[in-house]
Protein backbone atom coordinates (compact mmCIF):
# COMPACT_ATOMS: atom_id res chain seq x y z
CA UNK A 1 0.00 0.00 0.00
CA UNK A 2 1.70 3.27 -1.12
CA UNK A 3 1.29 6.35 0.93
CA UNK A 4 -1.41 8.03 -1.39
CA UNK A 5 -3.96 4.57 -0.60
CA UNK A 6 -3.29 5.34 3.16
CA UNK A 7 -4.01 9.18 2.29
CA UNK A 8 -7.23 8.08 0.24
CA UNK A 9 -7.95 5.60 3.33
CA UNK A 10 -7.34 8.35 6.15
CA UNK A 11 -9.86 11.06 4.06
CA UNK A 12 -12.20 8.05 3.64
CA UNK A 13 -12.20 7.78 7.55
CA UNK A 14 -12.51 11.69 8.17
CA UNK A 15 -15.36 11.96 5.82
CA UNK A 16 -17.13 8.40 7.67
CA UNK A 17 -16.65 10.62 11.23
CA UNK A 18 -18.53 13.79 9.43
CA UNK A 19 -21.05 11.62 7.93
CA UNK A 20 -22.12 10.41 11.53
CA UNK A 21 -21.47 14.04 13.25
CA UNK A 22 -23.49 15.53 10.45
CA UNK A 23 -26.56 12.63 11.21
CA UNK A 24 -26.91 13.05 14.90
CA UNK A 25 -27.19 16.74 14.68
CA UNK A 26 -29.61 17.04 12.60
CA UNK A 27 -31.91 14.22 14.12
CA UNK A 28 -31.46 16.67 17.01
CA UNK A 29 -33.44 18.78 14.35
CA UNK A 30 -37.51 18.19 14.42
CA UNK A 31 -38.29 20.89 11.49
CA UNK A 32 -35.95 18.70 9.19
CA UNK A 33 -37.54 15.49 7.62
CA UNK A 34 -35.83 12.18 7.68
CA UNK A 35 -35.17 12.07 3.53
CA UNK A 36 -33.77 16.01 3.45
CA UNK A 37 -32.01 15.32 6.17
CA UNK A 38 -30.12 12.10 3.90
CA UNK A 39 -30.00 14.58 1.34
CA UNK A 40 -27.96 17.57 3.40
CA UNK A 41 -25.53 14.56 4.84
CA UNK A 42 -25.09 12.70 1.29
CA UNK A 43 -24.17 15.98 -0.82
CA UNK A 44 -21.95 17.65 1.71
CA UNK A 45 -20.61 14.33 2.88
CA UNK A 46 -19.42 13.59 -1.22
CA UNK A 47 -18.65 17.53 -1.54
CA UNK A 48 -16.01 17.18 1.64
CA UNK A 49 -14.46 13.91 0.18
CA UNK A 50 -14.08 15.31 -3.12
CA UNK A 51 -12.55 18.73 -1.77
CA UNK A 52 -10.24 16.78 0.56
CA UNK A 53 -8.82 14.65 -2.67
CA UNK A 54 -8.64 17.74 -4.24
CA UNK A 55 -6.70 19.39 -1.59
CA UNK A 56 -4.46 16.32 -0.79
CA UNK A 57 -3.30 16.27 -4.86
CA UNK A 58 -2.75 20.09 -4.94
CA UNK A 59 -0.41 20.08 -1.63
CA UNK A 60 1.50 16.90 -3.47
CA UNK A 61 1.87 18.99 -6.84
CA UNK A 62 2.90 21.63 -4.51
CA UNK A 63 6.07 20.33 -2.17
CA UNK A 64 8.74 18.16 -3.68
CA UNK A 65 9.27 16.69 0.05
CA UNK A 66 5.33 15.48 -0.11
CA UNK A 67 6.11 14.18 -3.81
CA UNK A 68 9.44 12.24 -2.80
CA UNK A 69 7.18 11.09 0.06
CA UNK A 70 4.93 9.54 -2.45
CA UNK A 71 6.79 8.21 -5.20
CA UNK A 72 9.95 7.25 -2.92
CA UNK A 73 12.32 5.57 -4.78
CA UNK A 74 11.28 6.73 -7.87
CA UNK A 75 11.78 10.73 -7.27
CA UNK A 76 13.34 11.88 -10.01
CA UNK A 77 11.97 15.63 -10.15
CA UNK A 78 14.83 18.20 -10.40
CA UNK A 79 18.32 19.09 -12.50
CA UNK A 80 20.88 15.97 -13.34
CA UNK A 81 23.80 15.61 -14.94
CA UNK A 82 24.57 12.51 -17.11
CA UNK A 83 28.48 11.66 -18.58
CA UNK A 84 28.80 8.24 -21.36
CA UNK A 85 31.95 7.97 -23.59
CA UNK A 86 31.34 7.03 -27.20
CA UNK A 87 34.24 6.94 -29.39
CA UNK A 88 36.95 7.36 -26.99
CA UNK A 89 35.30 10.61 -26.15
CA UNK A 90 33.50 11.64 -23.05
CA UNK A 91 30.19 13.18 -23.21
CA UNK A 92 28.04 15.63 -20.91
CA UNK A 93 24.88 16.97 -20.35
CA UNK A 94 21.90 17.90 -18.40
CA UNK A 95 18.51 16.33 -18.08
CA UNK A 96 15.70 18.28 -16.89
CA UNK A 97 13.07 16.29 -15.12
CA UNK A 98 9.06 17.45 -14.57
CA UNK A 99 7.20 15.10 -12.23
CA UNK A 100 4.06 14.72 -10.73
CA UNK A 101 1.72 12.35 -9.02
CA UNK A 102 1.43 10.06 -12.25
CA UNK A 103 3.68 12.14 -15.01
CA UNK A 104 7.00 12.48 -16.03
CA UNK A 105 8.32 14.43 -18.88
CA UNK A 106 11.97 15.06 -19.52
CA UNK A 107 13.84 17.05 -21.41
CA UNK A 108 17.72 18.14 -21.78
CA UNK A 109 20.78 18.78 -24.10
CA UNK A 110 24.41 18.13 -24.64
CA UNK A 111 27.42 20.38 -24.21
CA UNK A 112 30.51 19.78 -25.69
CA UNK A 113 34.08 20.45 -24.11
CA UNK A 114 33.52 24.54 -24.63
CA UNK A 115 30.29 24.47 -22.82
CA UNK A 116 28.25 24.76 -25.90
CA UNK A 117 25.09 23.27 -26.78
CA UNK A 118 25.96 19.96 -29.72
CA UNK A 119 22.23 18.18 -28.95
CA UNK A 120 19.08 18.57 -27.20
CA UNK A 121 16.16 15.57 -26.40
CA UNK A 122 12.95 15.34 -25.19
CA UNK A 123 11.03 12.49 -24.59
CA UNK A 124 8.60 10.93 -26.13
CA UNK A 125 6.69 8.58 -23.66
CA UNK A 126 6.22 8.04 -20.24
CA UNK A 127 8.36 5.52 -18.24
CA UNK A 128 7.01 2.03 -19.03
CA UNK A 129 8.21 -1.27 -16.90
CA UNK A 130 9.94 -3.88 -18.66
CA UNK A 131 11.00 -6.86 -17.10
CA UNK A 132 11.38 -4.71 -13.88
CA UNK A 133 13.46 -2.14 -15.20
CA UNK A 134 11.86 1.57 -16.40
CA UNK A 135 12.23 1.92 -20.23
CA UNK A 136 11.26 5.91 -21.61
CA UNK A 137 11.58 6.63 -25.58
CA UNK A 138 13.52 10.28 -26.69
CA UNK A 139 13.67 12.13 -29.70
CA UNK A 140 17.18 13.70 -30.20
CA UNK A 141 18.42 16.14 -32.46
CA UNK A 142 21.88 16.81 -33.37
CA UNK A 143 22.54 20.52 -33.35
CA UNK A 144 25.30 20.95 -35.79
CA UNK A 145 23.71 18.48 -38.72
CA UNK A 146 19.80 18.87 -37.57
CA UNK A 147 19.44 15.39 -37.91
CA UNK A 148 16.65 13.68 -35.84
CA UNK A 149 16.88 10.02 -34.60
CA UNK A 150 15.41 8.35 -31.35
CA UNK A 151 16.17 6.29 -28.53
CA UNK A 152 15.19 4.19 -25.58
CA UNK A 153 16.86 4.36 -22.38
CA UNK A 154 16.82 1.59 -19.99
CA UNK A 155 16.85 3.35 -16.16
CA UNK A 156 18.41 1.99 -13.15
CA UNK A 157 17.64 3.94 -10.20
CA UNK A 158 19.70 3.25 -7.10
CA UNK A 159 16.71 3.96 -4.32
CA UNK A 160 19.35 3.40 -1.59
CA UNK A 161 21.18 6.79 -2.87
CA UNK A 162 18.05 8.28 -1.10
CA UNK A 163 19.69 10.34 1.57
CA UNK A 164 16.38 10.92 3.72
CA UNK A 165 12.47 10.34 3.43
CA UNK A 166 12.00 13.69 2.14
CA UNK A 167 14.47 13.21 -1.26
CA UNK A 168 14.53 11.30 -3.47
CA UNK A 169 17.75 9.18 -5.12
CA UNK A 170 20.86 10.85 -6.56
CA UNK A 171 22.12 8.19 -8.58
CA UNK A 172 21.19 6.60 -11.69
CA UNK A 173 22.60 4.52 -14.32
CA UNK A 174 21.20 4.01 -17.43
CA UNK A 175 21.78 2.59 -21.26
CA UNK A 176 20.61 3.47 -24.51
CA UNK A 177 19.83 2.70 -27.65
CA UNK A 178 19.51 4.34 -30.31
CA UNK A 179 17.08 4.11 -34.12
CA UNK A 180 17.48 5.78 -36.88
CA UNK A 181 20.02 8.21 -38.86
CA UNK A 182 23.54 6.11 -38.95
CA UNK A 183 23.67 5.19 -35.79
CA UNK A 184 20.87 2.74 -36.35
CA UNK A 185 21.81 0.00 -33.18
CA UNK A 186 24.26 1.82 -31.46
CA UNK A 187 24.44 1.69 -27.45
CA UNK A 188 25.47 3.83 -24.84
CA UNK A 189 25.74 1.04 -22.32
CA UNK A 190 27.14 3.36 -19.34
CA UNK A 191 25.27 6.36 -19.02
CA UNK A 192 25.63 7.76 -15.29
CA UNK A 193 23.27 10.39 -14.11
CA UNK A 194 23.97 12.35 -11.26
CA UNK A 195 21.04 14.57 -9.64
CA UNK A 196 22.66 18.48 -9.74
CA UNK A 197 23.15 19.65 -5.90
CA UNK A 198 20.49 21.98 -5.04
CA UNK A 199 20.87 26.00 -5.35
CA UNK A 200 23.20 25.93 -8.15
CA UNK A 201 22.21 27.49 -11.49
CA UNK A 202 21.85 25.61 -15.32
CA UNK A 203 24.83 28.41 -15.79
CA UNK A 204 27.42 27.44 -13.29
CA UNK A 205 25.82 23.44 -13.70
CA UNK A 206 27.44 23.74 -17.51
CA UNK A 207 30.54 25.80 -16.27
CA UNK A 208 31.12 22.37 -14.20
CA UNK A 209 30.58 20.21 -16.90
CA UNK A 210 32.12 22.44 -19.51
CA UNK A 211 35.05 22.18 -16.91
CA UNK A 212 35.35 18.60 -16.52
CA UNK A 213 34.84 17.66 -20.35
CA UNK A 214 38.00 19.61 -21.06
CA UNK A 215 40.35 17.84 -18.22
CA UNK A 216 38.61 14.43 -19.42
CA UNK A 217 39.18 14.69 -23.02
CA UNK A 218 43.10 16.56 -22.52
CA UNK A 219 44.05 13.44 -20.26
CA UNK A 220 42.38 11.19 -23.21
CA UNK A 221 44.97 13.01 -25.64
CA UNK A 222 47.79 13.10 -23.58
CA UNK A 223 47.45 9.03 -23.56
CA UNK A 224 47.29 8.56 -27.22
CA UNK A 225 50.04 10.77 -27.56
CA UNK A 226 52.22 8.88 -24.54
CA UNK A 227 51.35 5.95 -26.61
Amino acid sequence: MNILEKVNILILLVTISYIMALSNLLSNIDDIGLQVRWLITFFTSVGLFRLLILLVYWLIHRSDALLALYHRGKFVKGLWTYSYEANGKRHLGIWRISQDVASLAITGYGVDEDGKMDSHFRSISQPFEHQGVDEIMFARTDIASGDEHYSKSTLYIDPLSRRSWLSGPTDIRAQSVLYGYDEEGVRHAELVLKRAEKGRSEREIVEGLRTEAQEINLEAREGVYER
